[in-house]
């Protein structure tokens, strides 16, 4: 009789052992997957680095590069932008069209300082104001470029090196360039909607 009660006592014991094992495995699976999806969320989130134009900041907004080559140029209209690391530093490079002529100017986007301003005169063809009505930037009501960068990474993950603002016939669009370990992206968006125009890996 006590042999009989001495072998259920066990019997229970041991089960109840078991169980709490299981338990305890189960418990450390779901910790240790809960772990894995922080970090790949984290992952995901962090995939821009600190080198990321995306996440830097300028004393010179692109409105003021537009602005200082617009005091200079009076007789011309932009027909690009294009913010990009040179020789160590970020640059506005900033292009426009007057009726004859077609020039160019830089802006050092730390310090505002003017890097150069270049003419050149434009071909019998493109003179008179041929050119200019073609090449025309229309930058009333467009996304800021911090818009069309979020949007470029959201549709291709990696680190932004360059951004400009161009037009093709009538329409006026970001092509924001994304490089993803040895890759690079051009991802052209509309200027005014961020609607993705095409997205192209270059060789």
């Amino acid at each position: 009789m006590y042999k009989k009660l001495a072998t259920v006592g066990m019997t229970v014991l041991l089960v109840g052992a078991l169980s709490a094992c299981s338990f305890g495995d189960d418990n450390n699976s779901s910790s240790n997957n809960s772990s894995e999806e922080t970090s790949k969320s984290s992952s995901s989130e962090n995939s821009s680095s600190s080198e990321s134009l995306q996440k830097k900041s300028f004393d010179m907004s692109y409105e003021d590069a537009v602005n200082a080559f617009k005091e200079k140029h009076s007789d011309a209209e932009v027909s690009s932008v294009e913010l990009e690391k040179s020789l160590g530093k970020y640059v506005y490079t900033v292009d426009g069209i007057a009726d004859d002529n077609e020039y160019e100017m830089k802006f050092n986007a730390d310090t505002k300082e003017q890097l150069s301003d270049e003419t050149d005169r434009l071909d019998s063809e493109d003179a008179g104001g041929v050119e200019k009505a073609n090449e025309k930037l229309d930058l009333d009501g467009i996304k800021t470029p911090q818009e069309a960068m979020d949007k470029a990474v959201s549709e291709q993950a990696g680190d932004v090196t360059s951004w400009t603002i161009e037009r093709e016939l009538d329409t006026t669009y970001y092509e924001v360039t994304v490089k993803q370990d040895n890759n690079k992206y051009e991802i052209k968006l509309n200027a005014k909607t961020l609607e993705v125009l095409q997205t192209e890996q270059d060789d």
